[in-house]
């Protein structure tokens, strides 16, 4: 299933990136793909705000607390996002979902290893402050999201640096 998503995702982004839109990667920690992810983003339109999508890869490292490690868990990103104001400051909301899925050895306190499997998806809606100068530029971000899953609700921020082309 992740192999058939990411080949969905990376043939979107390849036929919306032949259009001339507003389009933009960034580095994000702390977002929607976890502790660290590479994301693209683009406008629906030809327009620099209005309605977009992001989409991306991201990572969360293994923990180690108390003497318990786990394996890293893999992310993949999407969403939905609309950008509101004038010129280069944007008010911007979103609704995304990320899936996420790890694989490897994890350990208990007294060093018993088992392999941890596993797949999942977490709804992640976001409000921020979008940087966004129109044409090739740098462009930053700054949010705040609760992050949605079948037991609790934890908020969060996040924080982005990229590139528009």
């Amino acid at each position: 299933m992740a192999k058939t998503l990411l080949l969905i995702l990376l043939l979107f982004i390849a036929c919306d990136s032949m259009a001339q839109k507003s389009k933009s990667v960034f580095f994000e920690l702390a977002g929607n793909g976890g502790f660290v992810s590479i994301n693209f983003d683009s406008r629906f339109n030809h327009s620099e705000k209005g309605l977009g999508y992001r989409a991306g890869f991201g990572f969360i490292p293994p923990s180690n607390s108390f003497g318990v490690s786990d394996p890293a868990i893999w992310t993949v990103p999407v969403g939905l996002n609309y950008l509101f104001g004038k010129s280069r400051h944007y008010l911007e909301t979103g609704l995304g979902a990320t899936f996420y899925f790890y694989n490897g050895n994890g350990s208990d306190f007294w060093g018993n290893t088992e392999v941890k499997k596993g797949t999942g998806i977490v709804f992640i809606p976001s409000a921020g402050y979008r940087y966004s100068p129109y044409g090739k530029a740098f462009q930053g971000r700054l949010f705040v999201s609760p992050l949605i899953d079948a037991e609790e609700v934890t908020f969060y921020w996040g924080l982005s640096v990229g590139f528009k082309f």
